[in-house]
């Protein structure tokens, strides 16, 4: 009796493991070069194709400057699929630890879906250790079509991405954007815009702005390295913007903006006239409530380029924006993670802070420009 059932289970095994196989095979992912698809976040073109500024453009910028603008914050993937499953693979520059972030905010992608008109939190890719990552997004979704947006690590580079989808969908560039990238924001400043310390990707201020307005926000935050150099003035200034963001004031000392805020934005300005330029004073340390020494400094800081501002105000300056330290992150003490960096609720804060004075900015100036371009004037780009 056994002899003869040993036969029927060898071949119902086989029958077990060709159905398995067939299975496995219906359900693997063809993956796309993401570079293939549509990139949003970058100041221009670069040789590394998920860097921020272009190895070139770096040459005289400071050392710290430079390795940070190798790191992909604030660079997104624009797509659609009707697949039912997204996944991922992405190859990172470096193996990093960072004490105030989850290695998601630092190393992770952050994915997100236009639902109703409306930007909405999907999943993310959650890194593991090592540079190779590989990881389901979502699964079991409708086979609908539908556009995302996928966030990448805000602390951390990237040399490689592939994003796989079900063998029979669709994975392509968007039609319609859920983005406007023909409003560009150039947000410059610290670790707060890079990122620090957000829990993903979408949640730096930079990212909700970006979803709340549909404008394509460029993150230029250098961690620690924000000092006003004329050499990023410089650079700035090439950027094309329909606003530039300042959030750079928490990085130098009071001297330094002293010496070098009115160069810096006397710069820009001369060479990008008509932009809108919003000023923002640095966030105040929390731990400087306590430690004197701290709190003294912030104070001497926001007082230094409060009189930067208000020299260029008496000279005339023009769609020039003021936000002050109080408005930005609430006074419960409770918007940061170390005293210093903000938690995603102090992201959420400062980016209701900024919004209404960026929005403003923006409809002032697309109205100016209908107006020169009514009356035959060129058109500031």
């Amino acid at each position: 009796m056994i002899k003869k059932i040993a036969p029927l289970l060898s071949a119902l095994l086989v029958l077990l493991s060709s159905v398995t196989a067939i299975a496995q095979k219906s359900d693997s992912a063809i993956y796309t070069d993401a570079g293939t698809l549509m990139l949003i976040g970058k100041p221009k073109i670069t040789d590394s194709i998920y860097q921020r500024i272009d190895s070139v453009e770096t040459r005289n910028m400071p050392d710290a400057v430079r390795r940070l603008a190798q790191r992909s914050a604030g660079i997104a993937v624009l797509f659609e699929t009707n697949s039912s499953f997204i996944r991922a693979k992405w190859k990172l520059s470096n193996e990093v630890y960072l004490s105030n972030m989850t290695p998601i905010g630092h190393s992770g992608l952050d994915l997100y879906c236009l639902k109703n008109g409306k930007w909405q939190y999907v999943s993310v890719g959650k890194p593991d250790k090592g540079i190779m990552q590989d990881g389901t997004l979502i699964q079991n979704m409708d086979t609908t079509m539908k556009q995302f947006m996928l966030y990448l690590p805000l602390y951390n580079g990237l040399s490689d991405l592939q994003l796989g989808v079900a063998q029979d969908a669709v994975l392509k560039k968007p039609v319609q954007r859920g983005i406007n990238i023909a409003k560009r924001v150039v947000v410059y400043g610290s670790s707060i815009v890079q990122g620090a310390s957000a829990s993903r990707a979408g949640m730096a201020y930079p990212a909700i702005l970006q979803r709340r307005t549909g404008y394509d926000v460029i993150n230029l935050g250098f961690s620690g390295s924000a000092k006003m150099e004329i050499e990023l003035a410089e650079y700035l200034s090439t950027v094309p913007a329909d606003c530039y963001v300042l959030d750079c004031i928490p990085n130098p000392s009071p001297e330094q903006i002293r010496d070098r805020s009115y160069n810096f934005i006397k710069l820009l300005r001369s060479r990008q006239p008509d932009v809108p330029i919003i000023l923002v004073e640095t966030v105040f340390r929390e731990n400087g409530n306590f430690d004197t020494r701290i709190g003294k400094n912030v104070r001497s800081q926001n007082e230094e380029i409060r009189k930067t501002y208000e020299r260029l105000r008496k000279e005339g300056i023009k769609n020039f924006y003021y936000i002050e330290s109080a408005r930005l992150t609430g006074n419960d003490h409770d918007a940061t993670v170390d005293g210093v960096h903000l938690t995603d609720l102090g992201f959420m804060r400062i980016a209701d802070a900024i919004q209404p004075v960026l929005e403003k900015a923006i409809d002032k100036y697309y109205q100016s420009e209908k107006i020169l371009g009514a009356a035959g004037s060129p058109l500031q780009k």
